[in-house]
């Protein structure tokens, strides 16, 4: 029900009067979904912790197949679902300087497959490879792509564009106000406005034509990327636990 404001405003008092206002303690996995959730219901005791990025994903040598050695690999992870904004992305390559150069991978499945690959087609998209990956086929994926681009307009914590990071990939990302994913832009240049394909089309040319600034954000990225550890996380969630058990409430 995202465009039916009303339907989320009673959804989430429900879940709460009946649920969360019970519990010692709320988890929240970014501060963007405690901040809309207590808008509506008001202040709750929590801790704000993401789910964390497997070890596994982490920057590793990988060659494209030969068949994309010559092309500009572009990356999105999601569920084929209209909140996750596939079509915006392809409206963007389709405006690209490098539309014939780039070959965007689709790395998920949903019900839109279909509507997606005729959009491509009638928007003269080179074909996009959509599938599923295993985790250690999605790490090769990723590894090998040039840009990774999220455009979902709604998103709780986007652990798909965190694995991204992890992996030391610079991220094109929709400034959408109901998506957490925004706050992961270092900078400007990791922003493009949401439900814009031109200025999509304009910041992913961009970093195209700059490898060499892709390369310094890759780093930048890879520090920020640390606080995300799954250790690290569950770390945190088991003192969560213990110190809710113990009667030490935070929020």
């Amino acid at each position: 029900m995202k465009d039916f404001p009303p339907a989320n405003r009673i959804a989430y008092h429900v879940f709460y009067r009946n649920l969360y206002r019970y519990c010692d303690c709320i988890h929240y996995p970014s501060q963007f979904i405690c901040d809309t959730f207590e808008a509506i219901v008001g202040p709750t005791p929590h801790r704000i912790i993401s789910n964390g990025v497997n070890h596994i994903f982490q920057p590793k040598p990988a060659e494209k197949p030969k068949e994309l050695k010559d092309r500009f690999v572009v990356l999105f992870t999601g569920r084929y679902s209209p909140e996750k904004s596939h079509k915006v992305l392809i409206e963007a390559v389709a405006r690209s300087r490098y539309k014939d150069e780039i070959q965007l991978i689709f790395a998920g499945d949903g019900p839109l497959r279909q509507s997606l690959a005729r959009q491509a087609k009638r928007r003269g998209v080179h074909d996009p490879i959509m599938r599923f990956y295993s985790r250690e086929e999605l790490v090769k994926v990723i590894n090998y792509a040039d840009l990774y681009v999220h455009p979902a307009e709604i998103e709780i914590e986007a652990i798909a564009c965190l694995e991204a990071i992890a992996c030391g990939k610079v991220p094109l990302i929709a400034d959408s106000p109901r998506s957490a994913t925004r706050h992961f832009a270092l900078t400007d240049h990791n922003l493009f406005h949401y439900n814009d394909p031109q200025d999509l089309a304009d910041k992913m040319d961009w970093w195209l034509e700059h490898p060499e600034e892709r390369l310094s954000c890759s780093k930048s990225y890879l520090g920020y990327a640390a606080q995300f550890n799954f250790t690290s996380c569950m770390d945190q969630m088991e003192k969560m636990i213990l110190d809710v058990s113990e009667g030490r409430h935070e929020s």
